[in-house]
């Protein structure tokens, strides 16, 4: 009896067939494990690239919200009385949240503007306003800002004339608002004292 036929290999004809379809079973097997893997890999990508996106975005909103405050309380450094520069330093705690140094500044200069009777008050709040902007500056990257920077701004005179006008144009209508009132209650107390005198006389004819 003659032997089986050996195939290239050495091995016979059916076992051969037998291995390569086991072989092919587990590459298939494989191509399938990293099919799933990809699909996997594709779609966590997918979510962690939207996170870091949304992060990255939230945190460029942020540092836009800061640089803006900045800007504005920098620019209205010379007239701190305005209501613009009030609003923006009522906004520090919520925009520079987590800076410790620049909300360490800002509770500093809000515990003194609390305290009205103090010696050179107003000399006070201009140096924790300058080392207010100064934290938030340093903290932006500002860094070759230096505190005389600070310190200088630009008014024209003319906005000065025109407040101090405005002011004396106010306080003239507030006057005149008052002094016609107290014409008006005049008025009334002498009418009514005159009706009070009729008809006292009235009483007398009677």
């Amino acid at each position: 009896m003659l032997p089986p036929r050996k195939t290239l290999k050495g091995y016979p004809k059916k076992k051969g067939s037998l291995f390569c379809f086991q072989v092919s079973r587990f590459a298939a097997k494989v191509a399938l494990l990293v099919l799933v893997v990809n699909v996997y890999v594709i779609a966590t990508s997918a979510k962690d690239a939207v996170r870091i996106g949304r992060k990255l975005n939230n945190e460029q909103q942020k540092d836009n919200a800061k640089r803006n405050l900045f800007l504005l309380l920098f620019a209205l450094r010379g007239n701190p009385t305005h209501y613009d520069f009030v609003r923006g330093l009522n906004q520090i705690d919520i925009v520079f949240e987590g800076v410790p140094e620049v909300q360490s500044a800002w509770h500093t200069l809000f515990d003194s503007l609390q305290i009205k009777n103090q010696a050179n008050a107003w000399d006070n709040w201009e140096r924790m306003r300058i080392a207010l902007l100064s934290a938030m500056a340093v903290h932006l990257g500002y860094n070759r800002i230096q505190q005389t920077d600070i310190t200088r701004h630009y008014a024209p005179e003319q906005h000065g004339i025109f407040e101090r006008e405005d002011r004396e144009f106010r306080m003239a209508a507030l006057e005149y608002f008052r002094s016609g009132k107290d014409l008006h209650d005049a008025v009334l107390e002498g009418k009514f004292a005159s009706n009070s005198g009729n008809s006292k006389e009235s009483d007398n004819l009677q």
